[in-house]
């Protein structure tokens, strides 16, 4: 395409320099602003130009258009000595009848004298605007001159056919001459490529040509912005200040009406709105679509919207704050008595300047607009609209209302203002002058930040409306608030009354969520609750409204042990976050992904998780929920030996309510852990007992919360009283249930370390079968040490090397860089096993032979599991498993699963 203008331009040079034997001849460049058409001009004058001629030109502009005379003025001015009588005589006054006939005639001598035999071209930039009289002079010239005398070249950015649509006298000249027209249009994407290949080559051409059309719709003159923008600089082309430019210059070569419909196309959004659009720009409708037309053809709109962000910036930039403002406000209220949608109107409100006093639809609209934007997960959209409400209603009750929901927005588009919200609300709350409905969730977000009297007292007073209300909506939600705090945040349940009146005819998502938790944190979980926490987050669409809801499901299935469910439902909520999620739920995703991978052992994915978490929502906007994300940290911290870095996440400055929660006691058990490691073992022991107190008192003590007797036993065992020990595994033993095989291996494992050598290795065996179940990496590396060491002290030193080979392995994929140090150095890879060979004479064989079913079967046999797990963990039968070892054995030269070879020793972590 580039090419293709290239060839108009020496072709209409050809025909403008041609000895015409009728008319005088003029080529006419037509097409919209930008796409070039000066550019052809300059070239073809300058090709003309160098064949002989002599050059005259002008530029017209709208704000000559009635101007008498102004292009002849510039013709004359840009050379004096053509017609000096003429210039200095002045220009005739305008009148009835036209340009008198002397001065046609003066300025057709004025232009044949100082040409002499050269050929006369004039010139003329925007033609569509020049005035009239100068016009019929140029139509007097064309018909007194010679054909071979004088050529025209005219410039038409008009969007019709300037020898049908343009202006009289225009059409008038064009009547006169012989036309050749060149129509130029917006570059392809193939005219783009080409022109940046020129400059740029053709690979990085060939790269950026999309996002430059795209950007740019083909425009000559944008893409030119664009590119100087960039300069030199690689990479795709950012709009900026030229390009801004740029686009003014198509709008301002355009008359004023183009530019007044960019800027209501910018506001409104689409230019498909015809009506509004002529009503905003005051304006007929005829003459808005003509403009879009006009808009569309430059290249400025696409698809009926303007192409990119930076051009309706760039339309109203020039605007001044207030009349934009006012601008906003007169679009809002045309699309309100149109019938917009909520988030429409509110868009133009949130920008605008609203009279005082507000009209009284706009705090109803803008709190509407709100709600949808929570819904399509839009915190910082909600949280402009209800701000511009809050500004704006009539009366004190209905800005508390808007003021508390402001509030909840808060917590997802700006946590750290959320607590400075909920005390200017705990007043209002106290005192019944908000709803029961919107007082029960403040209620909720005031135990979160700590001010839990207040909290209870705004519960106090919902409750009392409930009770006289008969909507079984409010019963529902307030009995789902007394189980928040029955389970979450026990030591307020006293001061908040008893159950809440009446009986709902549904179970509300809510409800059922917390009733799920409930039974998790029971000491036998009964296999209803995580079924049902499963059906709400099913069930559950991700809002602002709804995140708490999805949050108490997930930990009532993490409670429950059943954190490969909780694990997939946290990766599949986290997909759908984008960058318009808010922190807040962001964060709590990533702190329970932290706390699953805690409970699997995995102490990298942890610490990396719940670092995550504290990088999308700072500790200090956490409130009492901090305890999770940091009781992540310093527990897996604590296990990789990273005893430094634990203790500086201990000196964080947390709420003192948080101790009194849920919460609290992750991260006091997990303080324990860390005094454990680091030799304080009174405190230690002093954490560990402070959690079973109040998890007993709470009537919550189960080992899903936190595991304290376990805590307790080792601390026991460091502290040299093997018997306290004993009797706390044995008690953490008794209450394990089913569902708990982590806690239950890890009892075993304690509980070996007091029994007799000869039990040892029983008990550490079941430990190593409960915590593999479990899916407990680092729980098992430990056990697998433990049993390794027992092996060595009953003389069995393959085993034991098998078994320590194992740990230190799975220490190492699991990020248990302590217990990989304490396991010393691997053996040598490659060597000979430790056993007698099969035969005399004959050592290991080659492994090269195996099939990769028989050395992933090997692999796992060298790392010590039973035929019956291998066949488990591979969904093969035990048969299948006993064949491939006895080929294995056979390839290898070896008669016992103890001589495997260490050259089998493959990554089977995920396997394992």
């Amino acid at each position: 395409m580039l090419t293709q203008r290239r060839e108009e331009e020496e072709l209409l040079g050809r025909f403008l320099t041609a000895r015409p034997g009728g008319r005088p001849r003029a080529g006419l460049v037509a097409g919209t602003a930008g796409s070039g058409k000066t550019t052809l001009l300059q070239g073809v004058a300058e090709r003309v130009v160098a064949s002989g001629a002599l050059l005259l030109g002008a530029a017209a502009s709208p704000a000559e258009r009635y101007l008498p005379y102004a292009v002849v003025e510039q013709l004359l001015q840009g050379a004096p000595p053509l017609c000096p009588g003429v210039v200095g005589a002045g220009f005739p006054q305008p009148g009835g009848d036209g340009v008198p006939e002397g001065f046609l005639d003066a300025f057709c001598e004025a232009l044949a004298g100082p040409a002499g035999n050269r050929p006369l071209l004039i010139a003329v930039d925007d033609a569509q605007f020049a005035d009239e009289h100068s016009l019929a002079c140029l139509e007097h010239a064309v018909r007194r001159l010679p054909a071979d005398a004088l050529g025209l070249l005219l410039v038409d950015g008009g969007s019709g056919d300037a020898r049908t649509d343009g202006s009289p006298g225009l059409r008038r000249l064009l009547d006169r001459v012989q036309v050749r027209e060149v129509r130029l249009g917006p570059l392809s994407q193939e005219g783009v490529r080409e022109l940046l290949a020129e400059e740029r080559g053709a690979a990085e051409a060939a790269r950026i040509a999309p996002a430059c059309h795209a950007a740019t719709g083909g425009n000559p003159l944008l893409l030119r912005g664009l590119l100087d923008d960039a300069g030199t600089g690689g990479g795709v082309p950012q709009p900026g200040e030229l390009f801004r430019q740029a686009v003014m210059v198509c709008l301002h070569s355009r008359d004023d009406e183009a530019l007044r419909v960019a800027r209501g196309i910018a506001v409104l959004g689409r230019a498909d709105r015809t009506r509004l659009l002529a009503r905003l720009t005051v304006l007929s409708e005829e003459t808005v679509r003509r403009c879009v037309a006009v808009l569309a053809g430059t290249g400025l709109l696409a698809g009926g919207v303007l192409r990119h962000e930076a051009i309706a910036g760039a339309v109203l930039q020039e605007l001044s704050a207030p009349s934009l403002a006012r601008l906003r406000w007169r679009a809002a209220c045309l699309l309100h008595d149109d019938g917009a949608e909520p988030g429409a109107v509110a868009r133009q409100l949130v920008d605008c300047d609203i009279p005082e006093p507000a009209a009284p639809w706009v705090p109803l609209v803008l709190r509407a607009a709100a709600r949808v934007a929570v819904a399509a997960n839009r915190p910082h959209f909600a949280a402009r609209c209800l701000q511009t409400a809050e500004r704006h209603c009539p009366d004190e009750r209905q800005r508390l209302s808007v003021t508390a929901e402001l509030a909840h927005v808060f917590w997802q588009a700006n946590p750290s203002a959320f607590a400075q919200r909920l005390r200017s609300l705990a007043g209002p709350a106290r005192s019944g002058l908000l709803p029961p409905e919107e007082t029960l969730r403040l209620a909720a977000g005031m135990l979160w930040t700590g001010l839990s009297d207040d909290a209870a007292a705004a519960i106090q007073q919902a409750g009392a409306a409930v009770e006289q209300s008969t909507d079984p909506r409010l019963a529902g939600e307030l009995r789902a608030v007394r189980l928040m705090v029955a389970t979450t945040y026990p030591t307020v349940l006293d001061r908040i009354g008893g159950a809440a009146p009446g009986t709902p005819d549904t179970v509300a998502p809510r409800l059922r969520a917390f009733q799920a938790l409930r039974a998790s944190l029971e000491r036998d979980v009964p296999e209803a609750a995580p079924a049902a926490a499963e059906e709400v987050l099913r069930t559950t669409a991700v809002t602002d409204h709804t995140h708490h809801q999805v949050r108490v499901a997930l930990l009532a299935l993490v409670y429950a042990e059943r954190l490969g469910a909780a694990g997939l439902w946290c990766e599949r909520f986290l997909a759908r976050t984008d960058a318009r999620t808010g922190p807040a739920w962001v964060s709590a995703l990533q702190a329970l992904r932290g706390h699953i991978a805690l409970r699997r052992g995995d102490l990298t994915k942890a610490v990396d998780c719940a670092r995550r978490s504290l990088e999308h929502l700072p500790a200090q906007a956490w409130g009492v929920g901090v305890g999770m994300p940091l009781a992540v940290l310093v527990e897996a911290l604590t296990a990789k030996g990273r005893h430094q870095d634990a203790a500086e996440l201990l000196e964080i400055p947390v709420p003192e309510a948080m101790t009194a929660t849920r919460y609290g006691m992750h991260y006091v058990y997990a303080r324990g852990l860390h005094q454990l490691a680091t030799g304080r073992h009174h405190a230690a022991l002093a954490d560990f007992l402070a959690c079973g107190e109040r998890l007993r008192g709470w009537d919550m003590d189960t080992a899903s919360v936190a595991p304290w007797r376990l805590g307790a036993a080792e601390t026991w065992l460091a502290m040299g009283r093997p018997d306290r020990a004993e009797q706390a595994a044995r008690e953490q033993l008794e209450r394990v249930t089913r569902q708990q095989e982590r806690v239950r291996g890890g009892a075993l494992r304690l509980l070996a370390a007091t029994s007799p050598p000869d039990r040892r290795g029983e008990l550490l065996q079941e430990a190593v079968t409960a915590l593999r179940a479990a899916g407990d990496g680092y729980g098992t590396a430990l056990a697998l040490a433990d049993l390794g060491r027992a092996h060595e002290r009953a003389g069995d030193v393959t085993k034991a090397r098998l078994l320590v080979r194992q740990a230190r392995r799975m220490a190492e994929v699991y990020g248990a860089e302590a217990l990989h140090r304490a396991l010393g150095p691997a053996p040598a890879r490659g060597g000979q096993a430790a056993a007698a060979p099969a035969e005399e004479g004959k050592g290991v064989a080659p492994v090269t032979s195996l099939t990769d079913a028989e050395r992933r079967v090997a692999a796992l046999a060298a790392y010590g599991y039973t035929n019956r797990e291998i066949a488990a963990k591979l969904f093969v039968t035990v048969s299948t498993v006993e064949q491939h070892l006895t080929r294995v054995y056979r390839k290898t030269n070896i008669t016992q699963r103890e001589d495997l070879p260490v050259t089998l020793d493959m990554d089977v972590a995920d396997t394992a």
